[in-house]
């Protein structure tokens, strides 16, 4: 699949080319170390740029050692055809829909051949046509996984490798499903710093400078083993191609198919659940709607429903779930305009030199709150936050030692009252007046972040000159934007 490498490296490697791959060695070690960091949000830019700083470096001196092999461009559309045959052989079954490109903004998706009415079935894969993370520890990355105290517990990653030896491996029963997967995608991942750059000031920049930190981490640790003693021979039973071509590029790509594809099915051996790549039911693009995909234990395979009515030639679309768009432009690379489902998460806290810290903590520990973490804010009804757990936050936060104290003699059932909105009976609240000033005022502090880029995001989002990937972070401002407004 990929180009052979240079005829040098078939032989032993010389003097100059060890001295190189021990140089990059040491500067995957100098990249994990710099991504175990976890800076301030004041610093995490700067600290961000340094990130993908280091790992471009690190990439173009792999480029100039090793000429690391490169997937050549596949058509997607040529591919179909092989596709649909593995499928049937692999016991795929579906009818009255088919596979085609959609649109340039989605890419492919799954078109109605027919008139389809609300609960027909479109598709049911069994379990023998998926990639599991059950099929990767039974696989040539058996002693590797166990041998390794990170790929022991990491199922996704586990996956992301599997997929990428697959890639890699010359005529892969996989090869088809492969081929069907995009060659790049829009996850934080793939942005530059010049379309990251959009995300400041919203609460999502956080978060995607941590996944893409962890993915960098992630390489850095699998580059270190791949190319150490500690676990040689457990290396040497991968393919090859597959060790030659381990690159930030590469690796990138198969945690990025993982993170907009994986979902979770039982096991075999118990109701545990594990992690697995589903061939065409991928396809389905999102829309808003009811859940209409189950697991079918008898059959051992996964049963996909029509969420609504579908006209033929309109494209059939599946509900993913209730994300946020925070999760799924960082994750899957894409916005949900007006999504039910969004929420913008803010960070809030009880500091320990609080002098209630301790009878704050142990209430909220009763409650099964965090002291300090991530809260949601909804878009609010009549003024009221729809978030239990942040209401209950807020509540404890502004209460005085004498609330606190006969809050902590109650019984647990008795403290669901702190998560409802109206309070009846006896029982009320001093400081909820408090409480509302408080959200308000932090959410006017948040708005005003997006002044930092401009008024005129709508404009900006007209302008040719700008990439898809910047238009998408965009688009997530407005979305914030929206959210944050209808709370103050």
């Amino acid at each position: 699949m990929g180009k052979k490498n240079r005829a040098k490296q078939s032989g032993k490697p010389g003097g100059a080319m060890l001295r190189h791959k021990k140089e990059l060695v040491k500067m995957a070690a100098d990249l994990f170390k710099l991504c175990v960091m976890s800076p301030s949000t004041q610093d995490e830019w700067e600290y961000y740029l340094k990130v993908h700083t280091a790992v471009e470096n690190f990439s173009q001196k792999q480029k100039n050692v090793s000429d690391p092999p490169v997937v050549q461009p596949i058509d997607r559309t040529t591919a179909i055809p092989k596709f649909k045959s593995w499928l049937k052989e692999h016991g795929v079954e579906y009818s009255a829909i088919d596979i085609q490109e959609v649109s340039e903004e989605e890419g492919f998706g799954v078109i109605a051949l027919q008139d389809i009415e609300i609960k027909c079935p479109l598709v049911t894969i069994p379990r023998k046509a998926m990639m599991t993370y059950e099929d990767a520890k039974s696989s040539y990355l058996a002693g590797l996984i166990e041998g390794n105290e990170v790929l022991s517990v990491m199922p996704n990653v586990c996956l992301a490798l599997y997929l990428h030896c697959e890639r890699f491996t010359l005529n892969s029963k996989y090869q088809p499903y492969i081929d069907m997967i995009p060659q790049e995608f829009n996850t934080i991942l793939y942005f530059k710093p010049h379309e990251m750059k959009y995300l400041k000031g919203t609460a999502a920049l956080s978060v995607a400078i941590n996944q893409f930190k962890s993915i960098v981490r992630q390489f850095a640790l699998l580059y270190q083993v791949f190319n150490g003693s500690h676990q040689k021979e457990d290396v040497e039973k991968l393919p090859l191609q597959a060790r030659n071509a381990f690159t930030f590029d590469t690796y990138r790509w198969c945690a990025s198919a993982v993170t907009t594809r994986q979902n979770k099915i039982p096991t075999h051996l118990d109701e545990n659940s594990t992690l697995a790549l589903i061939p065409m039911w991928d396809m389905f693009n999102h829309a808003i709607g009811p859940l209409s995909t189950a697991y079918n234990a008898l059959t051992r395979g996964i049963e996909c429903l029509a969420m609504q009515d579908f006209k033929t030639g309109e494209q059939v679309k599946i509900c993913y779930g209730a994300r946020t768009n925070s999760d799924l432009l960082i994750h899957n690379g894409f916005v949900m305009k007006e999504s039910p489902f969004d929420k913008v998460r803010i960070h809030l806290g009880v500091s320990q030199k609080d002098p209630l810290y301790s009878l704050k903590a142990k209430l909220l520990e009763k409650l099964n709150v965090e002291v300090s973490g991530q809260f949601a804010v909804c878009s609010m009804d009549n003024s009221l936050p729809t978030s239990p757990q942040l209401l209950v936050f807020l509540r404890v936060f502004h209460m005085n030692e004498e609330e606190l104290r006969s809050w902590l003699e109650k019984q647990k059932n008795e403290l669901s009252s702190l998560r409802e909105i109206y309070i009846s009976g006896e029982v009320k609240f001093k400081s909820d007046v408090k409480v509302w000033e408080f959200l308000e005022n932090r959410v006017k502090l948040l708005l005003m972040g997006f002044k930092k880029i401009g008024d005129n995001i709508e404009e900006m989002m007209e302008d040719k000159s700008l990439t898809h990937r910047s238009k998408l972070a965009l688009q997530f401002r407005i979305e914030e934007h929206r959210i944050l407004s209808a709370c103050v």
